[in-house]
């Protein structure tokens, strides 16, 4: 049966919200337009209000996006019977209104495959569609959502259902797709499919530094390091100020963008390592504004570790970011990175749980500009052979169950 669209996908991170998993979804809708449809909320998870600018980001998106005001619970602290009551009720008047919206897309648009975006929160709808005849079912797993402890799934079992519910399970990284397999058993890897992620091949491209934002930031005539990510502490910008404070080089600044939980902390330290003054935080900035701060930075630091809890990095989108602006990174080896960062070609791999190992790649890095040369003209090859189109086409192919594409699409680096 031909329908209108090929493919569903269900994305609770979705623009105009910012961050890793929001921009994947978004560069695959993209790349994957006409033949896919979105369905996202119109609420922030954060703080329960109205996405700003969603209205406007779905009148330019070349692809249909259907919204609601969430298509999960807002997970928060509840104590006492009625507490837990309430949010059974919300959870239960969300779960409804979710169900009849995508009965009334998959009557309307009839596609051939039905992808999720977070895997514990919309797990019980692979569950559901899994009953449709005909109808292909993927979740889409980054990686810290099952190697994270989480009260809810402390034994993992919700989270395995899930996965056995699903069709296919597509993995941005060879460590999630280790992970996924480590739950599943191996007999389950042929449901598997690695598409590591892309970038923008258009948008992040080498290109001069602007003076407005050198002068705004009190950079012009510095050797800058940059970190572009949400500020949480796997991310690693606490041990990179560490290491950058012990440089003693007045000529160098540290550039970090973007926000999140970590911000407070990450001044503090700056404060309490007496390097405030070289270290700016210049917040979230806007999206189109976003590769040119890229551009700003002499040197991509970004040493994410895992945590106690298991939470690491699933890929690292920005190091191939940083990559096709033409800025050599200095990446942390847990998680996915090195999928993303390989030692000596694009970049440079250490431990991000020690400071003396990221200062010795930061110091490398300063001193050495033949390096920085070398990794520079390894990070844009890298970046090149990374466009979103074929991780796109390779996910159609996987999603509507047509696997003439063999996964080229998804050998990344290695490919």
């Amino acid at each position: 049966m031909s329908g209108r669209v090929d493919l569903l996908l269900i994305a609770n991170n979705f623009p105009p919200v910012r961050g890793g998993s929001a921009a994947v979804y978004a560069n695959l809708a993209r790349c994957a337009a006409p033949r896919i449809m979105v369905l996202a909320p119109s609420v922030s998870y954060a703080d329960g209000l109205p996405l700003i600018g969603w209205r406007e980001f779905d009148r330019l998106a070349a692809f249909p996006v259907a919204r609601l005001s969430l298509l999960r619970t807002v997970m928060r602290a509840h104590r006492g019977g009625l507490g837990k009551a309430g949010l059974m009720a919300r959870d239960l008047a969300i779960r409804l209104r979710l169900v009849w919206c995508l009965t009334r897309v998959i009557l309307r648009e009839r596609p051939r495959a039905v992808c999720i975006g977070e895997l514990l929160a919309s797990g019980w709808i692979l569950r559901l569609l899994g009953a449709v005849p005909g109808l292909r079912t993927l979740v889409y797993v980054h990686g810290e959502e099952i190697t994270t402890a989480d009260g809810y799934d402390s034994d993992r079992r919700r989270c395995r259902r899930a996965l056995r519910a699903a069709d296919g399970v597509v993995v941005v990284s060879r460590f999630t797709q280790a992970m996924v397999v480590s739950l599943l058993g191996e007999t389950a890897a042929a449901k598997v499919r690695l598409i590591e992620n892309g970038v923008d091949r258009a948008r992040f491209v080498p290109g001069a530094k602007r003076a407005d934002l050198e002068a705004q930031y009190g950079l012009a005539g510095c050797f800058v390091f940059v970190s572009v990510c949400r500020l949480l502490e796997k991310k690693g910008i606490d041990h990179a100020l560490r290491a950058f404070a012990t440089l003693d080089d007045a000529g160098c600044r540290f550039l970090v963008v973007g926000a999140g939980p970590y911000e407070a902390a990450l001044r503090a330290l700056a404060g309490e390592l007496g390097v405030a003054g070289l270290v700016c935080f210049a917040g979230e900035v806007a999206t189109a504004d976003l590769a040119d701060h890229y551009r700003l930075g002499d040197v991509f630091v970004m040493p994410n570790r895992a945590l106690a809890n298991g939470d690491t990095e699933g890929f690292g989108l920005v190091f191939l970011e940083a990559n096709g602006c033409g800025v050599p990174v200095i990446a942390g080896r847990d998680g996915g990175s090195t999928d993303a960062v390989r030692d000596g070609v694009n970049g440079l791999v250490v431990d991000g749980a020690s400071v003396p190992a990221i200062t010795a790649a930061m110091r490398l890095l300063r001193a050495d500009g033949a390096l920085r040369d070398r990794l520079r003209a390894g990070g844009l090859a890298v970046a090149a052979g990374a466009g979103w189109e074929a991780r796109a086409a390779d996910f159609l192919a996987f999603g509507v169950g047509d696997d003439a594409a063999g996964g080229a699409a998804g050998g990344g680096l290695r490919g």
